[in-house]
């Protein structure tokens, strides 16, 4: 309705979405799980994390902490998460590279910690303040010996939120560490959200009852050992970085060793028929049709935009490991062409479906620095068609 002094705006009569960054999204998730601690040294694109958090401590009840170096970051958070804590860290490469031997002695330890991993170009400094997504394999492989690690990729705020906190519930629940991938176009952009914050709960950890002498690494049949915290006067907790017997006492023994691999090797199965029960992918755009853009993290929305466009079916994998191997395949199931759609230069998600089994037809990489346009995809994805 026009007035003399210009237009008057109709309310719509409905409550006003949150506008917020990829960012203050996956802190605020991590809240919502339960988040304690937050350990960062500033490293773009991260560091809106740390900012955030900060500004908000009091509201939050979530002590920041800025230490010296990012070894330091990770230690001190495996030191509070295993005094009974929940702790998150976050970084880009060139920090998480510092941390991957902490991140070892979680998987031997057995210490939850969530580290977000967001990533910008690289290697070394790379270009500091433009986005990439050529950490996803770094993630994955990260680490020496075998242990498990939970590697989560959100592609947009609301996935942003909900899967940090589903990434700090697992890490509890199972032990081990857990990776949230985002990257500089994630991160740093400001989206509308749609998520509810009352769908996410804090879910409880494998606690010890207190009966018997205390085995902090009790051989059980899911391969999770109940929990007990320091302060417990009836419980004696000793946690290495070395190979152990169940009641945390190094040991070179190659039963008692063999024993306690198994029994980590066994989180795994456990986690993956939590998984089934769980969403791990988005399918979107046309999903009658046998041409199949496949892509995953931010790219998604550019990514989905043009399929929608073109009427071709998108499959988005939000868990990387563990790898949603079946529920990829039963939506390939019939496809004509697969074209795998990425920010880096050598088709890291190409690479990890290949080792699941699953093969690409055609690849459409960027890695400039800069996210994909709409525009630009529908140009490249109709050649290929062609």
């Amino acid at each position: 309705m026009e007035h003399k002094n210009g237009f008057e705006i109709e309310k719509l009569g409905k409550e006003p979405r949150k506008i917020l960054t990829g960012n203050e999204a996956i802190a605020l998730g991590a809240v919502k799980a339960g988040m304690n601690f937050y350990f960062a040294y500033p490293m773009t694109p991260a560091s809106g994390i740390l900012h955030f958090l900060a500004a908000n401590e009091d509201k939050f009840g979530v002590k920041t902490i800025h230490p010296e170096n990012e070894i330091a970051v990770a230690l001190m958070a495996e030191g509070t998460a295993s005094a009974g804590k929940r702790a998150m860290v976050g970084t880009s490469g060139g920090g998480f590279a510092l941390m991957v031997e902490a991140l070892s002695l979680a998987g031997q330890a057995e210490i939850p910690v969530v580290f977000v991993l967001s990533q910008r170009p690289g290697p070394a400094t790379g270009i500091p303040t433009y986005t990439s997504q050529t950490d996803l394999l770094f993630s994955l492989f990260a680490g020496h010996g075998e242990f498990l690690k939970i590697v989560i990729a959100p592609a947009d705020v609301d996935e942003a939120f909900y899967l940090s906190a589903e990434a700090m519930n697992l890490a509890w629940k199972y032990q081990t560490p857990a990776i949230i991938l985002s990257d500089k176009h994630l991160s740093e952009s400001i989206f509308s959200a749609y998520y509810d914050e009352n769908k996410i709960k804090i879910e409880q950890p494998k606690l010890w009852d207190g009966k018997g002498d205390y085995k902090r690494y009790s051989d059980e049949k899911d391969g999770i050992s109940p929990l007990a915290f320091g302060g417990d006067k009836n419980a004696i907790i000793k946690e290495t970085s070395y190979e152990h017997n169940e009641f945390g006492i190094a040991t070179e023994n190659s039963e008692e060793a063999k024993k306690m691999i198994e029994k980590r090797a066994r989180k795994k199965t456990t986690l993956l028929k939590e998984l089934k029960g769980k969403k791990t992918i988005n399918v979107l755009g046309n999903k009658k049709s046998k041409n199949v853009l496949i892509t995953w993290g931010s790219t998604k929305g550019a990514v989905v935009e043009a399929g929608e466009n073109l009427k071709m079916k998108v499959i988005q994998p939000m868990f990387i490991e563990p790898f949603p191997t079946d529920e990829i395949k039963k939506e390939l199931k019939g496809a004509k062409k697969i074209i795998d759609i990425e920010a880096n230069s050598t088709g890291q998600l190409a690479y990890i479906l290949k080792a699941n089994g699953i093969g690409v037809d055609e690849m459409i990489l960027k890695y400039d620095g800069r996210p994909f346009t709409v525009e630009e995809l529908e140009e490249k994805i109709k050649k290929i068609k062609k």
